[in-house]
């Protein structure tokens, strides 16, 4: 419940935060109107900048059975989960649970690296991928009884330069709105996957699998040039779960928060989440998103923290209350963003949930 004179605290994500925004006339103001929203504050940055890690994988069977993570979590030769597995993570705090699934991994430079950063984050994965795009992979274990053995090598490009976009399908919350994830549109991110593909089957292949060692399930032998393996990436590019960047921080005129977190030109609303971050970063998204959390709470206890800016110059609209914007200066080390060109889209995969707090 809202009281009078608290603030909105908008933790959306890259997908919810915009959409919402957008909902309530913050946003393009030529999309608002496409959507017979009305405009209280023309924001063109809502839902741009969109990021994310473009992944690709390299999968591998074994003639071993019983060894992979798909395999224990079943009780066999049915769909059901092994209860085993439940109680040993509540009671003791151990077992197969206490595994992200990725518990190793490695990050790389590539030769598309070009600022001397790894570029490349190559994870491996204790099972066989059902798919080769990853995502559809859940679906195909939760109808299968006989999951087949093996090792997995995701690999992503970790300082993606494509960019896409989040925009309204309806004026209603409730509807999912459309998602340009943009992957590949930036060629770099292309070349930096094709590297990860290669390196995965190196280490697949090794020696030191001994007995485990087995046959490559994907992308397949059949694929070997660059031309082929390029193919595949295109075909089952999928998301290594970084969305950021879709209301980034900044004093550009493509940013949608102040470095206080507040939406520009509303008074009360701030924005904490992942979609503030407007350069994504080589790692997960985790610990940024904990650190402002925690930022956000220290503004909320103690404005004084806020950082000092200077009032834009562009009048906002009579339903908007004015709130200042950083000074111009600090603009130089926002992020521009990138037109993509790629014409596929994709819903959400869950309605946006919004945290608001008085």
């Amino acid at each position: 419940m809202l009281k009078e004179g608290g603030e909105v605290l908008l933790t959306g994500g890259a997908i919810g935060s915009p959409q919402l925004l957008m909902c309530s006339g913050v946003g393009p103001a030529s999309h608002l109107k496409e959507h017979g929203v009305e405009v209280v504050e023309d924001l063109p940055g809502v839902g741009e900048n969109l990021q994310d890690h473009p992944s690709g994988l390299v999968s591998f069977g074994t003639p071993k059975r019983g060894i992979s993570v798909t395999s224990k979590l079943r009780i066999p030769g049915t769909k059901l989960t092994n209860p085993l597995h439940i109680l040993k993570w509540l009671f003791f705090g151990t077992g197969l649970l206490t595994s992200t699934g990725c518990d190793h991994g490695a990050f790389v430079k590539t030769p598309a690296a070009t600022d001397g950063q790894a570029d490349l984050q190559i994870r491996f994965i204790a099972g066989r991928a059902l798919t080769p795009d990853a995502m559809t992979t859940y679906s195909v274990f939760r109808n299968t009884k006989h999951v087949k053995d093996g090792y997995t090598f995701q690999t992503i490009a970790a300082r993606a330069r494509s960019r896409g976009n989040v925009r309204l399908a309806s004026s209603n919350t409730n509807v999912k709105p459309s998602i340009f994830a943009g992957y590949l549109t930036d060629p770099n991110d292309l070349i930096t996957i094709r590297e990860g593909i290669k390196l995965g089957r190196r280490l697949g292949n090794m020696a030191e699998w001994g007995d485990y060692k087995g046959e490559e399930v994907y992308p397949g032998p059949e694929v070997q040039t660059d031309e082929q393996i390029d193919e595949y990436i295109r075909n089952t590019v999928h998301s290594a779960n970084a969305l950021v960047g879709t209301c980034k921080m900044g004093a550009d005129d493509m940013s949608v928060v102040g470095f206080d977190l507040k939406v520009h030109g509303i008074n009360g609303v701030r924005v904490v989440d992942a979609s503030v971050i407007p350069k994504i970063m080589g790692g997960q998204t985790g610990t940024p998103v904990v650190m402002i959390a925690e930022r956000a709470a220290a503004f909320l206890k103690n404005s004084s923290l806020a950082p000092k800016s200077v009032v834009r110059t562009t009048p906002a609209p009579e339903l908007a209350t004015i709130t200042p914007r950083a000074s111009a200066a600090a603009a130089a080390a926002a992020t521009p963003t990138v037109t993509a060109t790629a014409t596929a889209t994709a819903a959400a995969t869950e309605t946006p949930e919004l945290a608001a707090a008085a």
